[in-house]
């Protein structure tokens, strides 16, 4: 057993005593706790058999969960109990210029731009992560490298990658690996593609080539890594700014997260940036109804947890000149007052769950509730975690889960 791998064992291992204690503390009480838990019995009994099989999750958000720390927690302490199957979604945010999980890095000789869901102008199809990079510079070529000091496991013998590159004739040099390329993955252009490198060992890094492309912009979707053993793949998909009406209005991402992940748990984790602007709460519980319609009507038996925001803050900036030894000089006050419209989007996401049986964390009340254990780990926003902080967040993501969980073993029935 090699160093990164040791130190990979010992983070799951300290995330989940850590996790443990936690549960300890709270008693398995209604403190931390998922209402209609029962909606996620297939889920629960899908992790009864990860040991025979693959159970795929979906995190999808905003930036609470685009910069990974949240839904990289959760995931190492499942894989940590149920077994690890593959990084699952990784996209090379740090070649698109903004921030992304930290435990792998992409590179290339070519320069790109990038595409958001988010972005005003934009194309119509961006992939299952809501994000897509695209060039002009020919040939274009990418490496992936997973990071050895990280507690989520990289490595990965088969890594799927999502791409358009304008025509039908586009090869693919990956080295040693044996390339498959199989036409139109998910939902998109004509020439959408896909190519599967298959390696004979397990891998942390790869590079590919893709020669003979178009002469218009070749785009990148991003990849899915898997290790060809039986457990948990957690992918995690969020942009900075997200909403559920993001997500809606380009639905051609939900199709594709469906059809790449193939899910048996979507987690939905958006609200924060509803809550910052109008916010009308009929048409917010719209946006969640279009969301949850356009899932289950791609995966019918995919089981669905809605979270709730963090207690989120508004800070304001008071200004004010005060003369000091004869100069003016301008004086900042900082305060930080309630957003009332997380209480209401929080109101509105638990009050969906609840009317459509969907199981749904109320993230809101745990953060209020353990207001101790966060003071210190919001950022200077008051909107943001800290690192530790999203890792708590994570922790406690998982605690609920794991009184969930036990209470179906408990039942010892099979859906």
């Amino acid at each position: 057993m090699n160093i990164g791998r040791k130190i990979i064992s010992s983070s799951i291992t300290l995330l989940m005593l850590m996790a443990g204690n936690a549960a300890m503390a709270q008693g398995f009480s209604g403190d931390n706790a998922i209402s209609q838990d029962t909606a996620l019995n297939r889920f629960f009994n899908a992790l009864t058999h990860a040991d025979t099989g693959v159970v795929s999750v979906l995190h999808l958000g905003d930036s609470h969960v685009q910069a990974g720390y949240f839904p990289q927690t959760n995931g190492a302490l499942l894989q940590g109990q149920f077994g690890n199957a593959g990084r699952g979604f990784v996209f090379p945010y740090n070649l698109a210029g903004t921030n992304g999980p930290e435990d792998y890095r992409w590179s290339s000789p070519v320069k790109w731009s990038m595409e958001r869901v988010v972005d005003r102008y934009k194309s119509p199809v961006l992939g299952p992560g809501a994000i897509v990079i695209s060039t002009n510079n020919m040939p274009p070529a990418l490496s992936f490298i997973g990071k050895q000091d990280s507690f989520q496991e990289t490595s990965f013998n088969e890594a799927q990658l999502f791409y358009d590159p304008g025509n039908d004739s586009t090869t693919v040099v990956a080295g040693t690996a044996d390339v498959i390329i199989t036409p139109r993955p998910f939902t998109g252009s004509p020439t959408m593609t896909q190519a599967t490198l298959s390696f004979r060992d397990q891998q942390q890094i790869f590079s590919a080539r893709f020669e003979n492309t178009a002469r218009s912009s070749f785009r990148f979707y991003g990849a899915f890594l898997s290790n060809g053993k039986p457990g948990v793949i957690y992918s995690s998909i969020g942009i900075n700014g997200a909403m559920y009406q993001h997500y809606n209005d380009n639905s051609n991402i939900l199709l594709a997260d469906m059809a790449a992940i193939k899910p048996q748990l979507v987690i939905i984790s958006l609200g924060t940036n509803e809550a910052y602007g109008k916010f009308d709460a009929f048409a917010f519980r719209t946006e969640i109804d279009k969301t949850v319609s356009l899932i289950r009507q791609q995966n019918p038996a995919v089981c669905i947890l809605l979270t709730t925001p963090p207690d989120c803050m508004r800070v304001i900036y008071t200004h004010s000149r005060k003369k000091v030894r004869g100069r003016w000089r301008k004086i900042t006050k900082t305060s930080i007052t309630p957003n009332p419209y997380i209480a209401m989007a929080t109101q509105q996401i638990e009050g969906y769950a609840r009317e459509h049986g969907l199981a749904c964390w109320n993230f809101n009340a745990v953060n209020k509730l353990q207001r101790a254990r966060f003071s210190g780990l919001w950022a200077p926003d008051h909107v943001h975690f800290s690192v530790k902080g999203y890792q708590l967040q994570g922790q406690l993501l998982n605690e609920a889960l794991q009184v969930a969980f036990k209470k179906y073993t408990a039942t010892k029935k099979t859906y």
